[in-house]
């Protein structure tokens, strides 16, 4: 049975405090078989969250661990995968908070989770009984707009060359699976956009995953000026906000807009 709860990621559009993480979305699958995971998969679980807590204190904002392996008594699999991940723009100790902090919750939100994924707008933490490093998902991809509708289509095509500027530089510029940039726009205004892809995946898969929500933006958001596209292993956020934790980690930003969001829904992708 699937349990979705909705609010609103790691690119969430409402305005976020310098020092928040914002919980905005998770989801939980639990066994097939109706069953409860094996009490030695639940202590996994537990130790890789404990472990998320503990190695994002020392890493650069991303890591990935296998806990547990072989069979139980039961003769089945508790080998459980982990991974988290920050936004580009967040390091140190805000990454490491929004990681504790996302660890707690979802502990809480999916007790009996086979399969886990909690976003907050700065970070990911993801984990299931079967590997999925290395490969691109966009099964559980959702979309996110803001109010603001834009003023003419002619925004359309340029919000989307913006976008392909910043999936060519997260995938062969920089190869660093991450790009935010600033864009000169109409009447003296700027646009801020942010193209992120999971660390695992090569330039070639996050390209195809970036790719993949920049296909369906002009159905689910094209008319709007705030919005984001969100999958486990990529997002893209564009937004008249600059939400940049770079340059606001250590200074004061506006005061968060509840009613900046106006939809939130799932989407389908399809992979070509």
């Amino acid at each position: 049975m699937t349990h979705l709860r909705i609010l609103s990621f790691i690119l969430i559009l409402t305005t976020t405090s310098a020092q928040t993480a914002i919980y905005t979305y998770n989801f939980c699958q639990n066994s097939t078989t109706g069953n409860s995971p094996s009490t030695s998969y639940q202590t996994n679980v537990k130790n890789v969250l404990s472990w998320v807590t503990a190695d994002s204190a020392k890493s650069k904002g991303y890591n990935q661990t296998i806990i547990g392996g072989g069979n139980n008594n039961n003769g089945t699999d508790d080998a459980v995968y982990g991974f988290y991940d920050c936004r580009g723009d967040t390091i140190g100790y805000l990454c490491q908070f929004c990681l504790t902090t996302a660890a707690n919750e979802i502990a809480k939100l999916c007790p009996n989770g086979v399969t886990a994924i909690i976003w907050y707008d700065i970070c990911i933490i993801r984990y299931s009984n079967q590997s999925f490093y290395g490969k691109v998902d966009l099964s559980q991809t959702w979309n996110n707009t803001g109010s603001k509708s834009i003023r003419d289509s002619t925004e359309i095509k340029k919000v989307e060359d913006s976008v392909e500027n910043l999936i060519r530089k997260a995938t062969m510029e920089t190869n660093k699976s991450w790009a935010m940039d600033e864009f000169d726009w109409d009447y003296n205004e700027k646009r801020y956009g942010l193209a992120q892809c999971s660390k695992d995946l090569t330039s070639d898969q996050c390209r195809q995953c970036l790719q993949g929500l920049l296909d369906v933006f002009p159905q689910c958001c094209g008319t709007k000026v705030s919005w984001a596209v969100i999958s486990p292993s990529c997002g893209v956020r564009f937004d008249d906000y600059n939400f940049d934790q770079s340059t606001n980690q250590t200074g004061s930003s506006p005061m968060p807009n509840p009613g900046n969001i106006a939809n939130s829904c799932l989407v389908w992708v399809p992979l070509y």
